[in-house]
């Protein structure tokens, strides 16, 4: 088990979550402490603990502790949220917690499945730029089809794609996957790869040979509203030609020919969380003189037939409710949940008043899934400071460039 210094953890997490999962997991406090006494005092008494905790438990706690750290950071905590739907109680719930330790202790107490959805998320986060990664682009507004008999009929044809000649039929498993902020499908697949000897101890403490059958594992994350399909595929392009012709046939139901050449990619959906960095952003507007963010228009499209779009456009006053801000005040929140796709959004930025003028001025960021609308009529500081709140946000995704690996993927006849 790998080493972990957990003395962090048990400053960075409430009390009160501490006391939760206690009792969830049937761990005792040591004799003398109490919940109820000062936060900073727990500390001890919690450390010792965890350092106590029965063989039987050990195991299963330090593994979760791990766990937790792992997913203790911004990147973590934007993958559980992608992992929920928009209004769940877990994000409700993350708005009270002052640590992203504390977020991800929460999730993995409460919704241990929705956890373990997000470790894939960031696991295939972390790949994306690397030796197995590709980016390919399509025509914009793409649609899928993942019902369970689309799925079963990817997994058949990947099975039969990957099994050798005069072989046995490979064993296959697809997990499908919403990307619930990103509008995004993360298929993870497992193919049954080349029987391999393993070494390991046995019950006695003996070491064994024993025969496995690993497991191949390859991930489509599919934009469809972007037209993006990021592959992390390893064997090069012939283990991705080996996937992308099943997955056009029963998943897009056409051959996937890409088109475009690499550009950032702006997840729009992510706005429905707000317009102004946190902390954890490393960016500050209010250095930049900036004094109010507001999400002022943005054009919103249904993901499911009949095709619809909607305009949600409020008052342009500074002091007046934004897209957000109304579409809760009027119940329409289905506008900017998981059935809905956002499609353009203008972000307006009001600075404090130069000296001696009376007159806010006002930097207003239209933005597409392409990038930046208006771009030409912005100035370069403030194309700067619009690009720099975009990437704070988690909107914009800039092209990662993969490391050194086989010849890049140029056209339809190269994938």
């Amino acid at each position: 088990m790998a080493a972990l210094n957990y003395r962090d953890l048990v400053r960075q997490i409430r009390s009160s979550s501490w006391k939760f999962y206690f009792n969830a997991r049937g761990i005792a406090m040591p004799e003398g402490a109490d919940w109820t006494q000062e936060a900073a005092s727990l500390h001890k008494p919690i450390l010792q603990a965890l350092e106590s905790v029965s063989d039987a438990l050990q195991h299963t706690v330090y593994s979760e502790l791990l766990r937790i750290k792992a997913m203790a950071h911004p990147r973590g905590i934007q993958a559980l949220c992608n992992a929920a739907p928009l209004g769940d109680a877990m994000l409700e719930d993350f708005e009270h917690h002052a640590s992203d330790a504390d977020r991800a202790l929460w999730a993995l107490a409460n919704w241990p499945q929705r956890f373990d959805t997000a470790e894939a998320f960031l696991r295939a986060n972390a790949q994306v730029g690397g030796r197995s990664w590709r980016r390919l682009y399509l025509p914009p507004v793409q649609r899928l089809h993942a019902q369970p008999e689309d799925i079963n009929g990817l997994r058949k044809a990947l099975a039969l794609a990957f099994t050798p000649k005069k072989g046995r039929l490979r064993a296959c498993e697809i997990d499908v996957l919403t990307r619930h902020l990103d509008g995004g499908v993360q298929l993870d697949i497992r193919i049954e790869d080349n029987l391999q000897r393993s070494l390991e101890f046995g019950p006695d403490d003996c070491t064994i040979w024993r025969d496995v059958r690993p497991p191949l594992t390859m991930t489509a994350i599919l934009y469809p509203a972007h037209g993006v399909i990021d592959l992390l595929v390893p064997g090069g392009n012939s283990a991705r030609k080996k996937l992308l012709a099943p997955l056009g046939q029963y998943v897009f139901r056409k051959p996937i020919v890409p088109i475009a050449v690499p550009q950032p990619m702006l997840l729009l959906n992510r706005l429905r969380q707000g317009v102004w960095p946190d902390e954890h952003s490393g960016l500050d507007l209010r250095d930049y003189g900036v004094i109010k963010a507001r999400l002022s228009e943005c054009r919103v499209s249904a993901i499911q037939p009949p095709a619809c779009d909607f305009i949600i456009k409020p008052p342009g006053d500074k002091d007046s409710p934004d897209a957000l801000a109304c579409v809760r005040a009027k119940q329409a929140d289905v506008l900017m949940s998981q059935g809905f796709d956002i499609l353009d959004a203008v972000l307006s930025l009001y600075f404090e008043p130069a000296e001696g003028a009376k007159q806010h001025r006002v930097l207003h960021i239209r933005v597409k899934p392409t990038g930046i609308a208006n771009l030409r009529e912005i100035d370069e500081a403030d194309v700067h400071l619009a690009e720099a709140l975009l990437r704070a946000l988690g909107v914009m995704q800039d092209p990662p460039t993969p490391v050194a690996a086989d010849e890049a993927v140029a056209n339809s006849e190269a994938l």
